[in-house]
C-alpha cells in the first residue's frame, strides 16, 4: 500500500469520525438521553454535556488504528465500513462491544482489531450534569485495500 494511499485512508477515516461527533452533537440537541440496555443492563446514555474522547486524542486514534488494522492472508476481497459501539464506563474502561457492521461477515476480522485499539487507549468518560455516565460510542471505519 502506498504512503498516499495510507493518507487518503487516514482522511477519510477522520471525515467519518467528525461526522459521528457532528450527529452526536445534533442527537444532544435533540434532547436523546439514552436507553436501558439489555446487554449490559443498565442505563447508557447517548448523548452527554461532554462527549468521551481518547485522553490522547482523536489523532491517536486514528493513527493507531491505521497502524494497527491488517487484512490477514487470503482476505483482501473484505472492503468497506466497519461501523463498531462500545460503552465508555465512568471510569474510562470499555465495555458493551457491538458489532453493527462488518464487511467479513460473521468472521469480523477487522472489528476485532478495532476493540483491541479501542481496548487499548485510556479514555475521558462522557459527563452529564458534571457527573461522569456510561455513553455508548460507535465509531465508523473504512476499510480500504487500495493499489
Amino acid at each position: 500500500m502506498t504512503v498516499g494511499r495510507k493518507f487518503i485512508q487516514l482522511i477519510l477515516f477522520a471525515i467519518c469520525l467528525s461526522c459521528f461527533v457532528c450527529s452526536s452533537a445534533e442527537a444532544q440537541n435533540r434532547k436523546l438521553t439514552g436507553f436501558q440496555d439489555t446487554l449490559l443492563h443498565k442505563f447508557i446514555y447517548t448523548s452527554a454535556d461532554q462527549l468521551p474522547r481518547p485522553k490522547s486524542g482523536l489523532e491517536t486514534l486514528i493513527k493507531q488504528l491505521s497502524k494497527t488494522i491488517r487484512f490477514p492472508a487470503g482476505e483482501a476481497e473484505y472492503e468497506g465500513r466497519v461501523i463498531v459501539a462500545f460503552v465508555i464506563e465512568p471510569n474510562g474502561k470499555i465495555d458493551g462491544e457491538r458489532v453493527i457492521r462488518e464487511p467479513s461477515g460473521d468472521k469480523q476480522i477487522f472489528s476485532k482489531q478495532i476493540f483491541e485499539v479501542v481496548k487499548s487507549i485510556k479514555w475521558k468518560p462522557a459527563k452529564r450534569n458534571g457527573k461522569a455516565v456510561p455513553f455508548l460510542y460507535t465509531l465508523p471505519v473504512t476499510i480500504d485495500v487500495g493499489e
